[in-house]
Parts: C-alpha cells; structure tokens; sequence
C-alpha cells in the first residue's frame, strides 16, 4: 500500500472525512499509532524528515498530516523529503497525508512523478444547488425547516466548502435550539439575521468594513474590541488589512477596463501566507468594496499597501503597552491620511487632535 495521499482541492468537509476514516483504520492496525501535524508555512524539511524516517520512542507507528501545503514554495527543501519518502521501496513505520487547497496541477513535477496517480484524490467544490440541498438536509435532520432566502444568506456567510457549513449550520441549530419554542421550527431569513447579531465578533475583516466606509470613529471601535475579546487577535490584523488593499487595488484597476461586476468577479491578491485570492463573491464583499471604491482611489492603495507592509514588522516588535496605540495610529493613517505616514511624534499630535475635537474639547 502506498505510504503517501495528497488530499488536494477546495472542498475541506470531504477531505476531513477521508482524514477521518484513513485515520481510524490506522489505528485499527496500530493502536499505539501517534499522529503527528505539521504546518507547511512553518515546517522544516528536518523536522518533517524526523517525523516520516525516525522511529517514535512512544509508538509503532506515526501519522504524518501536512497541512496548508498551497503555501509552501516549490523549491522548499521540505518537498525533496516528500519525492524522496514517496519514493522509498521500503515500508516505512509512518503514513504521510499532505493537504492542500490547490489541484493536483500545482505539485512540483519530481513529487508528481514519485507519487501515483490514484494517491492524489481531487475534492472539487459543490455546484451550488448541492450546496443548498445540504444545507436543507442539514436542518430536515434536525427538525427545522429553512427558507430558501434563508439558505443564500448562510452561503454569503461562509467559506464554500461542507466543513464551514458543517461548522456555522452546527451553531445555528444550537442557537435555534435555544430561542425557538414549539411551533416555531421554521428558519427564515430575519432568524439568520438575528443569529449574526448575537453571535458577531470582531476581526481584521470586519475592520476592513468600517475602514472601507473611512469611519474612523467605528474603526477604532472595531479595533478595541479585536484587542479586548482576543488577545493575540492583533496579529493577524496588518496580514488581513493587506490583503484587502491588495484586492481593492486589483478590482479598482480592472473596473476601469471591464466594468465593475466582472471586476468583482476577477479581482485578485496575493495574501501574505503567498497563497492567491481570486474574486470578491459574498453579497456583504461585494458591498464592502463598492463602498471602498468611493472612499479611496488607486494612488490612495498603492501608498496604503506600501505603509502596511512596513506597519506589520512594527506591530510584531512593538511592546505589550505599544500595541494599541500603534495599531490605532495604522487606522488613523489609513482613514484620514489615506496612507500619508507622517513622523509618528505628529502622527500621534494629529490623532489625539481628531479625537480630541471627536469629543467636543
């Protein structure tokens, strides 16, 4: 039996399942098995190695799960582990199942040329209707019936793909559990709405949003609340905010050659991770970057981009008691400086300023 699969493709439910079931039937011949997860954007060809040829004190066997393998470079050392392990005639004490969000056509040629061709399993994403029909399922399993207006709304909301909603349908039912009496069974559309504003909670892209609109008032709400309900939430914001005006670049500048619906739909980024964003496809997307094209101009993105990838290196070196005013200060720079950084001693005058007249002082 092979010793390497290559789960590849956009649709994570299925791919969590085959993990799910390749992992029970390992452990079926090898109860002591240890499973072992890696990350490929920051995995190391030795550690891997280790992992796939080194014996376990603990164990007879290993499980190797490589994940968010879109992310690493071909070139990396770690896919010459990969070709050399997948190339191995001995039987190794490991299974190796590498995961990524790409198709097959992305392997490097030396790993697709180790590998056969039935150890590399495609999951295409549902069409549509199949979508919605397990959403339908989803909630007919649990006693509810659900509007069609209802089901869109929940697609708006997620990643295309069963396990996001496997995830947020497992939410709803619970919250409907909750709030619904007898006779009320049935979901529609203003009950998804009232879940979202129960359940909201704060990240880079609902930041994006409130900048988009350049309110600095809410974008500095939404920004105190990252910080106060995740504390490490900052991390992730530069990353994200990145991203955005990467893909605002993009759809300003297709809009003017092709319109702004197929801008919508061909805008693309890179984010920092490296892996590309194609389309801007959620209702709510699509209102925030319309909304974002009337409030910056493709000059205004190309200083912002620049400004933001120099802010993420002095997020990650600011100090505990630095990090909210820096970040403050990002907002400020973005919304009324439209990426216009000036020293950061009459940045911070100019901030307290605004603020300060904000307030009626």
């Amino acid at each position: 039996m092979a010793h390497v699969s290559f789960l590849m493709g956009s649709e994570e439910g299925e791919k969590q399942t085959w993990l799910e079931e390749e992992t029970m039937r390992l452990r079926k011949e090898h109860p002591d098995m240890e499973t072992v997860r890696l990350f490929a954007f920051d995995v190391d060809a030795s550690t891997l190695e280790d992992a796939l040829f080194s014996p376990s004190l603990f164990s007879s066997f290993t499980l190797v799960v490589l994940k968010h393998y879109e992310q690493l470079q071909k070139n990396s050392p770690v896919n010459k582990v990969i070709a050399r392990y997948a190339s191995c005639s001995d039987d190794p004490a490991s299974r190796l199942v590498v995961i990524s969000s790409e198709s097959a056509y992305s392997l490097p040629s030396t790993i697709s040329k180790a590998v056969r061709k039935e150890d590399v399993i495609t999951f295409w994403e549902l069409f549509e209707n199949r979508k919605q029909d397990w959403i339908r399922t989803f909630f007919r399993k649990a006693g509810y019936q659900i509007d069609q207006d209802a089901i869109r709304y929940i697609l708006d909301m997620i990643d295309n793909n069963t396990q996001a909603m496997k995830d947020t349908c497992s939410l709803l039912a619970i919250f409907f559990d909750t709030t619904h009496g007898e006779g009320g069974r049935r979901i529609r559309l203003d009950d998804i709405a009232s879940y979202v504003s129960h359940t909201r909670s704060e990240d880079g892209f609902t930041l994006f949003a409130q900048i988009a609109k350049g309110d600095l008032e809410r974008a500095l709400s939404s920004l105190h609340r990252i910080l106060v309900t995740d504390s490490r939430g900052y991390m992730s914001i530069v990353g994200i905010l990145l991203r955005q005006f990467r893909l605002l670049e993009s759809f300003l500048t297709l809009s003017r050659d092709v319109g702004e619906e197929k801008a919508l739909e061909n805008a693309c980024a890179l984010s920092t991770s490296g892996t590309e964003v194609k389309g801007i496809r959620s209702v709510r997307d699509k209102q925030t970057f319309r909304i974002a094209k009337s409030n910056y101009s493709l000059d205004d993105c190309r200083r912002i981009i620049p400004y933001l990838d120099g802010m993420d290196i002095s997020v990650r070196n600011a100090g505990t008691d630095e990090v909210a005013l820096t970040l403050e200060l990002m907002v400020y720079t973005i919304i009324v400086g439209k990426g216009r950084c000036t020293s950061l001693r009459l940045e911070r005058e100019l901030f307290d300023d605004s603020l300060g007249h904000g307030e009626g002082h």
